[in-house]
């Protein structure tokens, strides 16, 4: 199924859902963002009350620990959005660094909650745009603050509001709401991969996770390192089939060698859509094998250079 015919299948013009997989680090004090510029991959310097950026925290060897969104919520605050399981793990890290700086961390997991809306977009069509923002407008109207995401072929917004206020965002159709997701290829990591994955395997330097310019951050070095001398061509591409398919499966090219495995799958009537990480370049193929069957390469919502 081509891109466009299966958003128009899955995308309703106007959808929302709770995103209760998601957890939440606040982040207060004077050394606020001087302690968050030196444990994150994005620049924080970039990011205020009207702008929110990705980024990631990494260990020594560069492997990411979680990643999340970075907004700034007041003066000296800011709020980490990042998947539920890897809150926790995430506050002991940055905790063993924080001591040295005027810096609070705290799991606002029980304080906020956050719902996605989408948006089909009028013009869809299997072109990405030429510049893909690399800051995310942020607004905040009373109690919520709304993020609008950049994607190519459909319009999402991620608003956050206190916890109690969050009303019933659940959808009638779950499914069609995870083959969405997938589509942004832009997952947040979750428990089992911590310390798996370097920053690039994810596409983190195509979303404005990755500064390249402002200066040492941890496990920046190995980061850099795998721009600038293009150790590994791993990197995250987007697959569909008519035919079942499951986490985990190889994906093999059409002489058979195994060049990646999916990550993550959704289904929606009949039609499976994966995001794969590979260890080839997407240009480079003709084809994909999924369990002996042909898979469809889906077009990326952006560019990889």
């Amino acid at each position: 199924m081509q891109l466009a015919d299966l958003l128009n299948t899955v995308l309703p013009t106007h959808a929302a859902r709770s995103l209760t997989e998601l957890g939440f680090i606040h982040v207060e004090g004077k050394d606020a963002q001087k302690f968050l510029q030196g444990q994150v991959t994005a620049d924080v310097s970039k990011v205020t009350s009207g702008a929110s950026s990705f980024g990631a925290t990494c260990t020594p060897k560069g492997r990411v620990i979680s990643n999340f969104l970075i907004c700034q919520v007041a003066d000296e605050q800011y709020l980490l959005t990042l998947h539920s399981s890897l809150v926790e793990k995430t506050l002991a890290h940055f905790k063993k660094y924080a001591v040295f700086f005027k810096a609070t961390l705290t799991d606002a997991s029980d304080t906020y909650a956050a719902f996605s809306e989408y948006a089909r977009s009028l013009d869809n069509d299997e072109t990405p745009q030429d510049e893909y923002a690399l800051l995310h407008p942020t607004q905040k109207i009373g109690d919520v603050l709304s993020i609008q995401l950049n994607n190519t072929y459909f319009s999402e917004t991620l608003s956050i509001v206190p916890a109690e206020h969050l009303q019933d965002k659940a959808t009638t159709n779950e499914e069609a709401h995870r083959v969405i997701s997938l589509l942004t290829l832009r997952p947040f990591i979750e428990l089992k991969d911590s310390e798996e994955i370097l920053p690039q395997w994810f596409n983190m330097q195509r979303n404005g996770s990755i500064s390249f310019t402002k200066g040492c951050y941890t496990g920046q070095e190995i980061v850099a390192r795998m721009k600038y001398r293009g150790k590994s061509k791993k990197h995250m591409a987007l697959l569909s089939s008519e035919s079942e398919l499951t986490t985990g499966m190889d994906v093999a090219n059409q002489e058979g060698k195994v060049i990646g495995t999916l990550h993550d799958v959704a289904s929606f009537d009949s039609s499976y859509v994966a995001q794969a990480i590979l260890n080839v370049d997407q240009e480079e193929l003709e084809l994909v094998m999924l369990d002996g069957k042909a898979a469809e390469l889906l077009a990326l919502p952006y560019g990889l250079d």
